[in-house]
């Protein structure tokens, strides 16, 4: 059971790994989009130019386009001062993910990744832990061989019914 749970501990520290990089794109993203936004009222004022005196709706045009690229700005500068933060603490996350994962991947044998990836191919989490003589995958009762078999401990067990590695 210790590869087991050595397999289970790999696969959620690859998924923290990998959810600390999604919320550091999602960082990127919104920052992509605020550069847009910006770009797009500087556009416009750029378009409107400078009105004539007379020209009540270019200059009340332009105004609103000043505010715009103003309230862009202020947008920027809040999440400027958020990201600081918070993108240091999500790198360092990764990084300690990212590094447990390579340490679990060193001990576990070829074997076990090499069932890890072919169940991962059908199903999105191919580990699961058993509580209460279930499947925590399927959520199904294990058979009583399987019970035992799993409580040996001396190979990988999968469940009967969803095929997931049983930790």
């Amino acid at each position: 059971m210790t590869e087991a749970r050595n397999l289970l501990e790999w696969h959620q520290a690859k998924e923290k790994g990998a959810a600390a990089q999604r919320e550091l794109d999602e960082w990127r993203a919104r920052e992509e989009e605020l550069a847009v936004r910006r770009k797009e009222a500087e556009l416009k004022i750029k378009q409107i130019g400078t009105p004539a005196e007379t020209d009540i709706d270019n200059q009340i045009a332009l105004k609103l386009a000043q505010q715009e690229l103003w309230l862009v700005d202020k947008d920027t500068e809040r999440f400027m001062e958020e990201r600081f933060e918070k993108e240091f603490a999500l790198r360092e996350s990764k990084h300690e993910w990212d590094v447990k994962a390579a340490e679990r991947e060193a001990v576990l044998s070829r074997e076990a990744l090499e069932l890890y990836y072919r169940i991962g191919e059908n199903i999105s989490n191919p580990v699961v832990e058993v509580k209460r003589r279930s499947c925590m995958g399927c959520f199904l009762p294990l058979s009583v061989v399987k019970m035992e078999e799993w409580h040996k401990g001396k190979t990988l067990v999968t469940c009967d019914e969803c095929g997931r590695i049983l930790v």
